[in-house]
């Protein structure tokens, strides 16, 4: 994770902003890998958190839909010391010469403890961490409008200069369950209040609205219309327990309790709320 997050500032002193979290393809969509073999060969089962009323909540992947946005995991790829892995953004993702490059796993994108199949969804590369989007769109926004208080979002450009409440601060990225650094889907996450009722909107039964809120390993699937396959997300969560791993702006990384006041984690997830926040 440390790499990770001076990668992104050596991308900054480069192009003077972080990169983008994602940047959405007008004319792009999505392209499902499975089910089954070989675009998924195994079933992935992912336990989401602890037992909850005695019900063990998992995550059962046999398909996987791939956005067709390029995010920040090939953006810093040069920064990563990943010259060799030539991105041609004229192209599309499922172009060969695209396809494999993304198949490349980056062992700096994994997590030792996340216990994950070798036989990978498209053989796409895993990427055990995602970009902080922020909270919730402001109050009386209309649904669907993008959120845009975080670091990394959709076409975003922040500057340092726009982190008002301090790096120190400023959640740049956190851990995963799961995801794919070559698909759009896997890049960011966010804290998600929409209600604004300080209760976590996402949780760990796959549902949404949920019945389980939860801050940390969250998922839930969004089925593709038309039909044909799912979309599968998952929040800020991690393989390590009650702890999960965050890296701020300020290029430092940070071990957070799960059970951490849902309120700092928003303030932490925002760049510009001028909430104040204690030590935590």
């Amino acid at each position: 994770m440390k790499q990770i997050v001076l990668a992104m500032h050596e991308y900054v002193n480069a192009h003077k902003t972080f990169p983008s979290g994602y940047i959405v393809d007008p004319g792009g969509g999505t392209t499902l890998l499975g089910p089954g073999p070989p675009a998924v060969p195994e079933t992935i089962v992912i336990p989401l958190g602890p037992p909850q009323g005695g019900v063990v909540h998992q995550a059962v992947i046999n398909d996987w839909a791939v956005s067709d946005d390029w995010s920040w995991p090939a953006f810093i790829l040069p920064q990563m010391g990943q010259g060799t892995l030539i991105i041609d953004y004229r192209k599309k993702k499922t172009h060969p010469d695209n396809d494999a490059m993304i198949q490349t796993v980056i062992p700096s994108y994994m997590c030792p403890s996340a216990s994950l199949p070798d036989a990978r969804p498209g053989k796409y590369g895993y990427l055990l961490y995602r970009g902080c989007m922020g909270t919730s769109p402001p109050q009386g926004s209309q649904q669907g409008v993008p959120t845009t208080n975080g670091l990394l979002y959709e076409n975003s450009a922040v500057r340092f200069r726009d982190i008002s409440d301090g790096e120190t601060y400023t959640m740049l990225i956190g851990e995963t369950l799961m995801g794919l650094w070559g698909d759009g889907f896997s890049c960011c996450a966010r804290v998600a209040d929409d209600d604004y009722d300080n209760v976590p909107d996402r949780g760990t039964d796959g549902q949404v609205p949920t019945n389980s809120p939860s801050a940390f390993d969250t998922y839930w699937r969004q089925a593709i219309a038309g039909g044909g396959g799912n979309i599968h997300f998952f929040g800020f969560g991690s393989w390590h327990g009650d702890i999960c791993n965050i890296g701020l702006a300020d290029g430092s990384v940070r071990s957070i309790g799960k059970n951490i006041d849902f309120d700092i984690l928003k303030a932490l997830a925002t760049r510009n709320g001028r909430e104040r926040i204690p030590e935590f």
